[in-house]
């Protein structure tokens, strides 16, 4: 019988999106050696790659270039269950690698169609391979048509970059029938990567950052006691990005503050909503409620301004905020991001 310490113990585990990543793993690879064991011809499926040898390659290339149309690999005819089963395993072997990058880029943000490239290439990469590998005239026409079209994507950080290759591994060696090589890879391609996300690997020690923070302080001060330079910079960094009507408040507070204004005390304007908080989500009408109960505990003062469309297509949701003194910016930012989850691919605010 379990006790309640037990039971808490495995409902921890089971929110845990680590511990999700590690059963997945023990459970792929059980079943793997299952399969091998147990199906006729299965290590043929997930080896076969690894029984051609370097010279039956060089001889089939050989042939290609001197007689046409020669296959470097035996073609079996009949149902394609080596091209379903190889593009299955490239499906399920990047899985966890969508998890794990979801997970780290919680904070920063992600797009929905980099999670979705994430799992679609390696497949479409492995069943590239298949077709071409039988023929060295289609492997150098795929070249030309690859050449010849051009694929633009801005990716919003270089680590993207890595994802996107590791994905193109992933369905080469599918496709080449080395799932060993795709397991490695994507094994030991999310150990790396929770490492870096767990010690922040690569962020200025703060006995470095302390220092610098401290100098830029004391400029600041100095400046600020000079009464011309601090104007200028005043206009140059704050006045020259605010709207006119921010301008016309700032200018009646800066009135009332010198005793300018000749008299009686105009009527109080309403504060300007100062603060801009952008929300990319990819369901703008179920997640606009959650993110409207948010400001209404977090903030003085709320408007919705509209909705638009990013580059990917993603909506992004545009509010006009006024914080209160007790709640920054960024801790809008993250009080945002943890109520909504997986509703929000992105939070700012500015």
């Amino acid at each position: 019988m379990s006790t309640p310490r037990t039971t808490t113990l495995w409902s921890r585990l089971a929110e845990n999106p680590i511990a999700k990543v590690v059963a997945y793993y023990i459970l792929l690879f059980a079943a793997s050696a299952l399969f091998i064991d147990l199906v006729p011809g299965g290590a043929d499926l997930i080896y076969g790659g690894l029984q051609t040898s370097t010279a039956e390659i060089s001889a089939g290339i050989q042939d290609a270039l001197t007689q046409g149309q020669t296959p470097i690999f035996e073609s079996r005819p009949g149902l394609p269950f080596t091209e379903v089963f190889a593009m299955a395993a490239a499906f399920l072997l990047m899985l966890p690698v969508t998890w794990i990058y979801v997970m780290t880029r919680r904070r920063k943000g992600f797009r929905q169609s980099v999670v979705q490239t994430l799992v679609i290439l390696p497949i479409v990469v492995a069943g590239v391979v298949f077709m071409v590998k039988n023929s060295l005239a289609l492997a150098f026409s795929l070249g030309g048509i690859v050449a010849a079209v051009s694929f633009r994507n801005t990716l919003r950080d270089t680590k993207d970059a890595v994802y996107i290759f590791l994905a193109i591994a992933v369905g080469l060696a599918a496709g080449v029938q080395v799932m060993s090589a795709a397991a490695v890879m994507s094994f030991i391609f999310n150990i790396v990567i929770l490492i870096f996300w767990y010690t922040d690997f690569g962020r200025a020690p703060a006995h470095l950052e302390g220092p610098r923070a401290a100098r830029r302080l004391e400029r600041s001060m100095a400046l600020a006691n000079r009464t011309g330079a601090f104007v200028a910079q005043l206009d140059r960094d704050i006045l020259k990005s605010m709207s006119p009507e921010q301008l016309q408040a700032l200018l009646q507070r800066a009135q009332r503050r010198v005793g300018g204004d000749g008299g009686d005390k105009p009527p109080k304007q309403p504060k300007p909503l100062d603060t801009v908080v952008r929300v990319q989500t990819p369901d703008p009408e179920a997640t606009r409620p959650h993110i409207e109960a948010v400001l209404a505990s977090q903030v003085k003062a709320w408007r919705f301004s509209r909705t638009e469309r990013d580059t990917a297509g993603t909506a992004v949701l545009e509010y006009r905020v006024r914080l209160r003194k007790s709640v920054s910016g960024p801790a809008l930012t993250g009080e945002l991001r943890s109520r909504l989850g997986p509703r929000a691919t992105g939070v700012e605010t500015r």
